[in-house]
């Protein structure tokens, strides 16, 4: 199930409040015009994964545990204003910040089309202005263990799927897992039409996506490193984002900074 939290963070101005500013700059001084563009600051991320960003004037969402839902994803996206509803998985948040909060992995067969449609969305939004980042959960360090207890079925027929499509892009991580949200549910029909898929070779079948996904998630598999480029905590402006909650001591590990504060 798919998580939205809009209401505590500042929404856009209004398209009068933006012809207005528009109007006041054009007849002001240059120091008017100079503190007008301050809203367009360029955003700034620091840490070797994202940790702290300063992201002057956008609206922020954030989004919780969406666990394999491609359609609760795309329908908590289209509500928070960021993804288009025609199905072509288009930005449609300019100059927003988009946070996934999490535990994207397990209960839903539709885990790594969820993560490349993160990937695809934070592309398109650098282009305009915005930015999408993720922190990782506990099921996503669940599965990097090895503890698969919660992987829906279709989830690893989904890593099934996934690792033979990578072999027709020769190992072109990028190209190929920005893509796979558009790929996916023609992989997972193509799997449903199968002669065998209900027949006695499915023990096999399983035992397949279970090394799939224990290739794809070990530690230094492909899906780990693209996890690892997430961290656990996330500072945006003055909003601290973080998976499940921060006790006290870990924000002084983390942010030293706010203790002194």
């Amino acid at each position: 199930m798919a998580s939205l939290c809009m209401n505590s963070l500042p929404l856009p101005p209004s398209s009068h409040s933006k012809k207005l500013a528009l109007t006041e700059a054009s007849s002001s001084s240059n120091g008017s015009i100079a503190a007008a563009a301050t809203a367009s600051k360029p955003i700034v991320v620091s840490g070797n994964t994202p940790t702290f960003v300063s992201a002057p004037g956008r609206r922020i969402v954030a989004v919780g545990d969406l666990h394999g839902d491609l359609d609760q994803a795309r329908c908590a996206l289209e509500m928070a204003g960021v993804l288009s509803s025609d199905g072509l998985d288009l930005w449609t948040g300019g100059e927003s910040v988009l946070i996934q909060l999490g535990d994207v992995l397990d209960r839903g067969e539709d885990e790594l089309a969820i993560l490349s449609l993160l990937r695809s969305l934070d592309m398109q939004a650098k282009a305009e202005g915005g930015a999408v980042f993720q922190v990782n959960g506990n099921h996503e360090t669940m599965n990097v263990e090895g503890d698969f207890r919660y992987v829906d079925s279709g989830g690893f027929d989904e890593c099934s799927d996934f690792l033979e499509y990578l072999n027709d892009y020769e190992n072109d991580w990028e190209e190929a897992f920005v893509g796979w949200v558009g790929m996916s549910e023609r992989w997972k029909e193509d799997r449903r039409l199968s002669r065998n898929y209900w027949g006695p070779l499915n023990l096999v079948k399983r035992q397949k996506g279970v090394i799939a996904r224990s290739v794809l998630f070990r530690p230094g598999g492909p899906m780990a490193c693209e996890l690892a480029r997430h961290g656990v905590v996330l500072k945006v402006n003055d909003w601290v984002f973080c998976h499940g909650g921060l006790l006290p001591h870990h924000g002084m590990l983390v942010f030293p900074q706010l203790h002194m504060d």
